[in-house]
C-alpha cells in the first residue's frame, strides 16, 4: 500500500484578497506624508498605491478578467520590490524600506490568494 502525502494550502478568496489589498493601497497612499519621504519615494508610494486600490476596487466588483488582476498584482509586487534598491541607494531609506515590506506582503498575498472567478 503506497500512501501519498498531500499539502493543503490555505487559501483566499479574491473579495479578501481585495480587502488587504486596499488596505496595502491606503498604507501607500498615506507613507510619504507619514514617514516623510523624498520626492522619489513620494512619487512611486503615491503611484503604486493609487494602482493597488484601483486594482482592489475591481477585485470587490466582478474583475472582468481575473488573470489579468492576477498579472497586475505580481506585476506591482514585483515593481515595489525592485524599486527598492535604487531607493536605498538614492539616499530615500524609508521609502526603500516601506516600498520593499509592502512587496513582499504583496507577493505572500498573491501566493495564498485563489484567483478564480466567482460562481454564478
Amino acid at each position: 500500500m503506497v500512501r501519498t502525502m498531500t499539502v493543503v494550502r490555505p487559501t483566499i478568496s479574491l473579495p479578501t484578497h481585495a480587502a488587504f489589498e486596499l488596505l496595502v493601497g491606503v498604507l501607500a497612499l498615506a507613507a510619504p506624508f507619514a514617514l516623510g519621504f523624498g520626492l522619489a519615494g513620494a512619487v512611486v508610494s503615491i503611484g503604486a498605491g493609487v494602482g493597488l486600490v484601483g486594482l482592489a476596487l475591481d477585485a470587490a466588483q466582478d474583475p472582468s478578467r481575473v488573470s489579468a488582476h492576477q498579472a497586475f498584482d505580481y506585476g506591482i509586487a514585483f515593481a515595489a520590490v525592485l524599486v527598492a534598491l535604487p531607493l536605498a541607494l538614492a539616499g530615500e531609506a524609508a521609502a526603500a524600506l516601506f516600498l520593499g515590506a509592502a512587496g513582499l506582503a504583496l507577493l505572500a498575498l498573491d501566493g495564498v490568494t485563489r484567483y478564480s472567478a466567482r460562481a454564478s
